[in-house]
Protein backbone atom coordinates (compact mmCIF):
# COMPACT_ATOMS: atom_id res chain seq x y z
CA UNK A 1 0.00 0.00 0.00
CA UNK A 2 1.55 3.30 -1.14
CA UNK A 3 0.39 6.78 -0.07
CA UNK A 4 -2.74 5.31 1.49
CA UNK A 5 -3.97 3.92 -1.85
CA UNK A 6 -5.32 0.41 -2.31
CA UNK A 7 -5.72 -1.32 -5.66
CA UNK A 8 -8.75 -3.51 -6.29
CA UNK A 9 -9.51 -5.32 -9.55
CA UNK A 10 -13.05 -5.29 -10.92
CA UNK A 11 -14.77 -6.54 -14.02
CA UNK A 12 -15.41 -4.36 -17.05
CA UNK A 13 -18.49 -2.08 -17.23
CA UNK A 14 -18.92 -1.87 -13.46
CA UNK A 15 -19.65 1.79 -12.61
CA UNK A 16 -20.49 1.12 -8.95
CA UNK A 17 -16.84 0.18 -8.35
CA UNK A 18 -15.65 3.54 -9.71
CA UNK A 19 -18.17 5.83 -8.06
CA UNK A 20 -15.57 8.35 -6.87
CA UNK A 21 -14.01 8.61 -10.34
CA UNK A 22 -17.41 8.96 -12.02
CA UNK A 23 -18.43 11.75 -9.62
CA UNK A 24 -15.18 13.61 -10.33
CA UNK A 25 -15.72 13.25 -14.08
CA UNK A 26 -19.24 14.66 -13.73
CA UNK A 27 -17.92 17.60 -11.67
CA UNK A 28 -15.12 18.24 -14.16
CA UNK A 29 -17.43 18.20 -17.19
CA UNK A 30 -19.95 20.45 -15.44
CA UNK A 31 -17.19 22.99 -14.73
CA UNK A 32 -15.93 22.88 -18.33
CA UNK A 33 -19.48 23.54 -19.58
CA UNK A 34 -19.35 26.90 -17.78
CA UNK A 35 -16.67 28.07 -20.26
CA UNK A 36 -18.51 27.90 -23.61
CA UNK A 37 -16.45 30.70 -25.20
CA UNK A 38 -13.14 28.80 -25.03
CA UNK A 39 -12.08 25.29 -25.86
CA UNK A 40 -12.05 22.75 -23.05
CA UNK A 41 -8.27 22.38 -23.39
CA UNK A 42 -7.73 26.10 -22.67
CA UNK A 43 -10.13 26.06 -19.70
CA UNK A 44 -8.83 22.81 -18.20
CA UNK A 45 -5.96 24.35 -16.21
CA UNK A 46 -8.19 27.00 -14.61
CA UNK A 47 -10.92 24.46 -13.80
CA UNK A 48 -8.45 22.05 -12.21
CA UNK A 49 -6.98 24.91 -10.17
CA UNK A 50 -10.41 25.66 -8.75
CA UNK A 51 -11.18 22.01 -7.99
CA UNK A 52 -7.85 21.39 -6.27
CA UNK A 53 -8.11 24.62 -4.26
CA UNK A 54 -11.69 24.01 -3.10
CA UNK A 55 -12.15 23.21 0.58
CA UNK A 56 -13.52 19.72 1.26
CA UNK A 57 -15.51 19.41 4.44
CA UNK A 58 -14.94 15.67 4.96
CA UNK A 59 -11.16 16.15 4.58
CA UNK A 60 -11.07 19.48 6.47
CA UNK A 61 -8.69 20.81 3.82
CA UNK A 62 -8.26 21.09 0.07
CA UNK A 63 -6.67 18.52 -2.22
CA UNK A 64 -3.70 20.82 -2.85
CA UNK A 65 -3.04 21.24 0.88
CA UNK A 66 -2.91 17.46 1.35
CA UNK A 67 -0.34 17.15 -1.43
CA UNK A 68 1.85 20.24 -0.93
CA UNK A 69 1.21 21.05 2.72
CA UNK A 70 0.05 24.58 1.86
CA UNK A 71 -2.71 26.12 -0.27
CA UNK A 72 -2.18 27.15 -3.87
CA UNK A 73 -1.89 30.83 -4.69
CA UNK A 74 -4.89 31.85 -6.75
CA UNK A 75 -4.67 34.46 -9.54
CA UNK A 76 -6.50 37.06 -7.44
CA UNK A 77 -3.69 37.04 -4.86
CA UNK A 78 -1.19 38.24 -7.46
CA UNK A 79 -3.30 41.32 -8.29
CA UNK A 80 -4.77 42.37 -4.92
CA UNK A 81 -2.81 45.32 -3.45
CA UNK A 82 -1.70 45.24 0.18
CA UNK A 83 -1.48 48.30 2.44
CA UNK A 84 1.06 46.66 4.76
CA UNK A 85 4.71 47.37 4.11
CA UNK A 86 5.84 44.54 6.37
CA UNK A 87 4.41 41.20 5.33
CA UNK A 88 4.72 39.86 8.87
CA UNK A 89 2.21 42.50 10.03
CA UNK A 90 -0.37 41.56 7.42
CA UNK A 91 -3.21 39.78 9.27
CA UNK A 92 -3.74 37.61 6.22
CA UNK A 93 -0.23 36.24 6.50
CA UNK A 94 -0.76 35.60 10.22
CA UNK A 95 -3.91 33.61 9.53
CA UNK A 96 -2.17 31.68 6.76
CA UNK A 97 0.79 30.90 9.03
CA UNK A 98 -1.50 29.57 11.75
CA UNK A 99 -3.51 27.61 9.20
CA UNK A 100 -0.36 26.01 7.80
CA UNK A 101 0.71 25.09 11.32
CA UNK A 102 -2.60 23.36 11.92
CA UNK A 103 -2.58 21.65 8.53
CA UNK A 104 0.90 20.28 9.12
CA UNK A 105 -0.57 18.20 11.94
CA UNK A 106 -3.17 16.59 9.71
CA UNK A 107 -2.91 12.97 8.69
CA UNK A 108 -4.69 11.22 5.81
CA UNK A 109 -8.13 9.93 6.75
CA UNK A 110 -10.46 7.62 4.81
CA UNK A 111 -13.01 9.45 2.68
CA UNK A 112 -16.56 9.53 3.94
CA UNK A 113 -19.23 7.20 2.62
CA UNK A 114 -22.71 8.65 2.96
CA UNK A 115 -24.66 5.54 2.02
CA UNK A 116 -24.26 1.81 1.75
CA UNK A 117 -25.67 0.73 -1.63
CA UNK A 118 -27.33 -2.65 -1.80
CA UNK A 119 -27.33 -4.85 -4.88
CA UNK A 120 -30.37 -6.92 -5.80
CA UNK A 121 -29.46 -10.58 -6.37
CA UNK A 122 -31.91 -13.16 -7.69
CA UNK A 123 -32.51 -15.94 -5.17
CA UNK A 124 -32.23 -18.62 -7.88
CA UNK A 125 -28.97 -17.25 -9.28
CA UNK A 126 -26.87 -19.49 -7.05
CA UNK A 127 -28.48 -22.71 -8.34
CA UNK A 128 -29.21 -21.97 -11.99
CA UNK A 129 -27.17 -23.58 -14.78
CA UNK A 130 -27.73 -20.86 -17.40
CA UNK A 131 -27.99 -17.07 -17.13
CA UNK A 132 -28.93 -14.09 -19.25
CA UNK A 133 -26.26 -11.38 -19.62
CA UNK A 134 -27.11 -7.68 -19.89
CA UNK A 135 -25.14 -5.98 -22.63
CA UNK A 136 -23.40 -2.74 -21.67
CA UNK A 137 -22.99 -1.40 -25.21
CA UNK A 138 -25.45 0.92 -26.92
CA UNK A 139 -28.02 -1.10 -28.83
CA UNK A 140 -30.92 -0.46 -31.16
CA UNK A 141 -34.40 0.24 -29.88
CA UNK A 142 -35.71 -3.23 -30.74
CA UNK A 143 -32.64 -5.19 -29.67
CA UNK A 144 -33.10 -7.22 -26.46
CA UNK A 145 -31.05 -5.85 -23.56
CA UNK A 146 -30.04 -9.37 -22.50
CA UNK A 147 -28.21 -12.07 -24.47
CA UNK A 148 -28.21 -15.78 -23.80
CA UNK A 149 -28.92 -18.12 -22.22
CA UNK A 150 -25.22 -18.68 -21.39
CA UNK A 151 -23.81 -21.71 -19.60
CA UNK A 152 -22.41 -21.06 -16.10
CA UNK A 153 -18.85 -22.41 -15.79
CA UNK A 154 -17.87 -21.08 -12.36
CA UNK A 155 -18.89 -18.58 -9.73
CA UNK A 156 -17.76 -16.68 -6.66
CA UNK A 157 -19.24 -13.97 -4.46
CA UNK A 158 -19.22 -11.10 -6.99
CA UNK A 159 -18.37 -12.59 -10.38
CA UNK A 160 -19.57 -15.43 -12.57
CA UNK A 161 -17.69 -17.22 -15.34
CA UNK A 162 -20.03 -17.85 -18.27
CA UNK A 163 -19.45 -19.26 -21.74
CA UNK A 164 -20.11 -16.62 -24.39
CA UNK A 165 -19.64 -17.63 -28.03
CA UNK A 166 -17.35 -20.49 -27.02
CA UNK A 167 -15.18 -18.35 -24.72
CA UNK A 168 -15.22 -18.36 -20.91
CA UNK A 169 -15.68 -14.79 -19.67
CA UNK A 170 -15.87 -13.36 -16.15
CA UNK A 171 -18.73 -10.92 -15.63
CA UNK A 172 -20.12 -9.05 -12.65
CA UNK A 173 -23.07 -10.50 -10.76
CA UNK A 174 -24.89 -7.18 -11.31
CA UNK A 175 -25.18 -7.88 -15.06
CA UNK A 176 -26.75 -11.34 -15.00
CA UNK A 177 -30.05 -12.93 -14.08
CA UNK A 178 -31.12 -16.59 -14.01
CA UNK A 179 -32.48 -18.06 -17.23
CA UNK A 180 -35.92 -19.59 -16.66
CA UNK A 181 -36.16 -21.67 -19.85
CA UNK A 182 -37.20 -25.19 -20.73
CA UNK A 183 -34.53 -27.83 -21.22
CA UNK A 184 -35.37 -28.22 -24.92
CA UNK A 185 -35.06 -24.44 -25.42
CA UNK A 186 -31.42 -24.34 -24.31
CA UNK A 187 -29.21 -24.01 -27.42
CA UNK A 188 -26.91 -26.99 -28.02
CA UNK A 189 -23.96 -24.71 -28.72
CA UNK A 190 -21.64 -23.42 -26.02
CA UNK A 191 -22.83 -19.85 -26.44
CA UNK A 192 -25.44 -17.73 -28.12
CA UNK A 193 -24.15 -14.87 -30.30
CA UNK A 194 -25.86 -11.56 -29.90
CA UNK A 195 -27.95 -10.77 -32.98
CA UNK A 196 -28.82 -7.11 -33.26
CA UNK A 197 -31.93 -5.63 -34.81
CA UNK A 198 -29.75 -4.14 -37.55
CA UNK A 199 -28.44 -7.59 -38.55
CA UNK A 200 -32.00 -8.99 -38.59
CA UNK A 201 -33.23 -6.09 -40.70
CA UNK A 202 -30.36 -6.52 -43.19
CA UNK A 203 -31.11 -10.24 -43.43
CA UNK A 204 -34.78 -9.61 -44.25
CA UNK A 205 -33.78 -6.93 -46.76
CA UNK A 206 -31.40 -9.31 -48.56
CA UNK A 207 -34.03 -12.05 -48.52
CA UNK A 208 -36.65 -9.70 -50.01
CA UNK A 209 -34.21 -8.58 -52.73
CA UNK A 210 -33.42 -12.18 -53.64
CA UNK A 211 -37.14 -13.05 -53.80
CA UNK A 212 -37.87 -10.06 -56.06
CA UNK A 213 -35.02 -11.03 -58.36
CA UNK A 214 -36.31 -14.59 -58.65
CA UNK A 215 -39.85 -13.34 -59.35
CA UNK A 216 -38.70 -11.04 -62.15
Amino acid sequence: MLCGMRRSQTTSWHPCSNGMVERFHRQLKAALMCHPDTSWLQSLSLVLLGIRSAYRDHLKSSAAELVYGEPLRLPDEFLSPSSYTNRSEDPTNLVVARLRQQLSRLRPVPTSRHSVPTTFVFKDLNTCSHVFLREGVTHDALQPPYSGPHLVIGKDDKTYTVRICGKDTRVSIDRIKPAYVLAEDIPPTTGTPVVSYRDTRNHHSQRRTTTDAMSS
